[in-house]
């Protein structure tokens, strides 16, 4: 099996645990909270609280839900591109944030064919959904709207694309100086 092969499964599987863990604890979410207040009732900044979103990302009212799926499956395949992309350059860091963004957007994704075949079968309209659960609330002095309710994938998705940036902001251009600075035999 050739080093580039084993580098992107050693990756995909990093995305392949991002998908488990979420879609575990999405379950949990619909089992547990659902039908419950959030919880933990005493607290009032971070919290656990079931909802169900049929937008985008960070709850971003969308224009049809085709366009979300096929915007998400589109994505999803350019992620895969880079991330056998970068698996086999000696620069971890992009290649970790590729192998969390497709784990997260893959497992929205899934989810939401999964909620919208099972919506369609019911109602005879495909309208998928991802379950989301994890909520902040900022102190009212503090003058912030409340952050949207998220979940495992969202995470993923938004620690992959930060290291990335920072890949590509601090490393990215020393990497392609010393290149140059090879080539140009100094």
């Amino acid at each position: 099996m050739p080093s580039n092969f084993r580098s992107f499964l050693k990756y995909l599987l990093i995305s392949i645990g991002v998908l488990i863990i979420d879609h575990f604890t999405k379950y949990l979410a619909t089992v547990y909270l659902k039908n419950a207040p959030h919880w933990p009732r005493s607290w009032n900044f971070f919290y656990f609280q079931y909802a169900e979103n049929y937008n985008m990302a960070f709850s971003i009212t969308a224009i049809s839900m085709v366009w979300v799926n096929l915007l998400g499956l589109v994505a999803t395949c350019l992620v895969i591109f880079y991330l056998w992309r970068y698996a086999a350059g000696p620069a971890k860091l992009p290649a970790w944030g590729m192998a969390l963004i497709l784990g997260g957007a893959f497992g929205n994704l899934i989810e939401r064919f999964i909620t919208g075949f099972r919506a369609m079968a019911n109602t005879g309209v495909f309208k998928g959904y991802v379950v989301d659960f994890i909520s902040f609330d900022w102190p009212d002095w503090l003058y912030f709207y409340r952050w949207p309710t998220f979940n495992i994938a969202d995470s993923a998705v938004t620690i992959g694309i930060t290291l990335f940036i920072i890949y590509a902001i601090f490393f990215e251009p020393r990497e392609a100086t010393a290149n140059a600075s090879s080539k140009n035999g100094n």
